[in-house]
């Protein structure tokens, strides 16, 4: 696998398909710094051009709240057009399920997956 950027969070891949991928390091903790940095990131390596994202979260440990505030901000939503949630384990499962139901504050179409294809697929109707 290619890296094309990696945070203290996160390895982040442009995928050739017309998405990026961001997979979380194993038992990471996710503040409001790793978020940032990852979208810093992730919008450098998009050229800061609006991209669907799939973020692999099958083995975070948690993720505070500024954090997940931050990721359905304004700012996440200038370089993720939609994001699908990769989850696993009931740790990412919660986790998620709380952003999910956070929906009404943030600005990024997002889905939670246990299936990559099928993720992949509802990022990339995002081109259709």
């Amino acid at each position: 696998m290619n890296v094309d950027g990696e945070t203290r969070a996160c390895v982040i891949v442009a995928d050739p398909r017309g998405f990026v991928r961001a997979t979380m390091r194993n038992g990471i903790e996710m503040t409001l710094e790793d978020a940032r940095e990852a979208i810093a990131t992730t919008g450098k390596i998009a050229r800061d051009i609006p991209v669907p994202v799939l973020v692999d979260s099958r083995l975070i440990k948690s993720q505070t709240r500024e954090a997940r505030d931050y990721l359905g901000s304004d700012d996440a939503a200038r370089i993720c057009i939609r994001v699908a949630l990769l989850i696993g384990s009931p740790v990412s499962r919660v986790i998620n399920n709380f952003f999910l139901s956070q929906s009404n504050k943030t600005k990024v179409p997002h889905r939670l997956f246990t299936d990559e294809a099928a993720a992949i697929a509802w990022l990339l109707e995002a081109h259709k």
